[in-house]
């Protein structure tokens, strides 16, 4: 399957099913890393670089984190500009009271939900979004 196109109708985007796959491992959110980790992401903002790591691998280095999460992937490929894709998600999550934190990647929407609401989350989202 191709990334939707950006000059179909805004409507496609919310008519499509939507895959989600959960991630194995438990990431944490740090303003610290060291040169033994490889975050899976960071991200520079004007009080500190945020990187989201490992839990494990923050841990065996003893660096200060918060938010133990797991991540979903949307794993129906969408287009950077398609509209309404992660509000979609981030609504039903809403709805059943689950927090999540996106990053929109080239070619996926990630969803880091609470370590103890994961399975609920995949479970709501697997529903139908």
């Amino acid at each position: 399957m191709g990334i939707l196109n950006i000059e179909k109708n805004v409507t496609l985007s919310m008519n499509i099913s939507l895959e989600f796959v959960l991630l194995p491992g438990v990431y944490v959110y740090s303003t610290k890393t060291c040169s033994d980790i490889l975050p899976l992401m960071s991200f520079r903002e004007a009080e500190a670089e945020t990187y989201i790591l490992q839990k494990e691998a923050a841990e065996k280095n003893a660096l200060e984190f918060s938010f133990p999460c797991r991540c979903i992937r949307l794993d129906t490929p969408t287009a950077l500009t398609v509209v309404g894709i992660t509000a979609r998600v981030s609504k039903v999550l809403a709805q059943h009271d689950i927090p999540c934190n996106v990053v929109a990647a080239y070619h996926h929407d990630y969803f880091f939900v609470p370590e103890s609401l994961a399975m609920k989350a995949k479970q709501v989202l697997d529903k139908g979004v």
